[in-house]
């Protein structure tokens, strides 16, 4: 999992690629526009400057998704810098739920124990979204989804219940002029990858 940000506006012509951004690096290994950050002897990240002498980012902020033509890019830079390849990007971490069950919460009476089904795997989570309802589609981050702010989300335990998925918001998908609350979809296919795989609505 890697995720590419790009803002011209608030940090210039650089292209930022975190492959760990909970770690944080100790050294950085510097040549010509490409500085690699290490922690300890582990490539946690990649700063591409002047990256538009390469290939032009219309976009701002988060890239959900990169296509195979970008990655070439990318990977023809890194090779000559002496660094690893990308891989393709082939799931964004962020997948279509659909709501199989809706239970109250027993220690936090404004939140809500939330069943989904992604193609027939049963996962749950917790939420405090008054919008959900049984039978109606979501997008969620999964276990090691790097998020739009950088921060990684992970599956885990709390108060004995499992919190395996994080319903998203249209903020944070960046959706604009969306209504405020969970981000529902409708015709897509629940367990479908809502960024890679819309052309399968």
């Amino acid at each position: 999992m890697y995720r590419c940000f790009y803002d011209h506006e608030v940090n210039g012509d650089v292209l930022f690629i975190l492959l760990d951004p909970e770690k944080k690096p100790d050294h950085i290994v510097k040549k010509d526009d490409v500085v690699a950050l290490y922690n300890q002897d582990e490539l946690i990240g990649i700063n591409i400057f002047s990256i538009s002498k390469e290939v032009k980012i219309k976009a701002s902020g988060i890239l959900f998704t990169v296509n195979d033509a970008f990655v070439d890019v990318i990977n023809n830079i890194l090779a000559n810098a002496g660094l690893p390849k990308l891989p393709y990007f082939r799931d964004s971490f962020y997948h279509v739920g659909k709501i199989v069950s809706l239970e109250e919460h027993p220690l936090d009476e404004k939140a809500q124990i939330v069943g989904f089904s992604f193609a027939g795997k049963n996962l749950s989570t917790v939420s405090w979204y008054k919008n959900l309802e049984v039978g109606k589609c979501y997008v969620c981050m999964m276990d090691g989804c790097i998020a739009h702010d950088g921060s990684t989300f992970h599956s885990s335990i709390k108060r004995n219940i499992p919190v395996d998925v994080s319903i998203c918001s249209a903020k944070e998908l960046k959706i604009q002029d969306a209504p405020s609350g969970a981000f529902e979809v409708k015709d897509y296919k629940d367990g479908s990858d809502f960024f890679l795989e819309s052309d399968e609505k």
